[in-house]
């Protein structure tokens, strides 16, 4: 939770209080994983859909506490990795808001491709309504990527 109260970061990921991230940890079909500096968290994933007959896993949210040093990439194809090769994933969706331009990019240049803005998808707590580019990879892209 410290790292979604990264000045900004509200409009650009979202955030979670305390309750809705325990039942989060909770349920068997989701995961959090974790890039660690040392002892201190750097970033954390969670993913969503594990186990489901689509073989489809939502990628959540995404976040590091100090963005433009590289973990955020290190830790989005380490979420990747586990995705197709533990997890059993066919697709690794997500949702990324049109105005962050910078997670647009990285995931690009990772390799996602981009399927279509969602207009008005997510609404924010005064009300105003925010629309998401909606962003997939298959097994077959990430075997076949470079």
């Amino acid at each position: 939770m410290r790292i979604e109260r990264v000045e900004g970061y509200v409009r650009l990921i979202g955030r979670w209080e305390t309750e809705q991230h325990a039942a989060e940890i909770e349920n068997p079909s989701s995961r959090y994983l974790v890039a660690c500096d040392g002892t201190e968290i750097a970033g954390f994933a969670i993913l969503q859909g594990i186990g489901s007959a689509n073989q489809c896993v939502r990628l959540r949210r995404i976040a590091v506490g100090t963005p433009g040093c590289g973990v955020g990439s290190g830790l989005l194809r380490s979420v990747l990795q586990i995705c197709f090769e533990d997890l059993a994933a066919h697709r690794v969706e997500l949702f990324v808001f049109v105005e962050n331009e910078r997670a647009y990019r990285t995931y690009l240049k990772t390799g996602f491709v981009e399927e279509g803005v969602v207009r008005d998808l997510h609404r924010n707590p005064d009300g105003a309504f925010r629309s998401m580019r909606l962003m997939s990879m298959l097994r077959g892209e990430w075997v076949a990527r470079p």
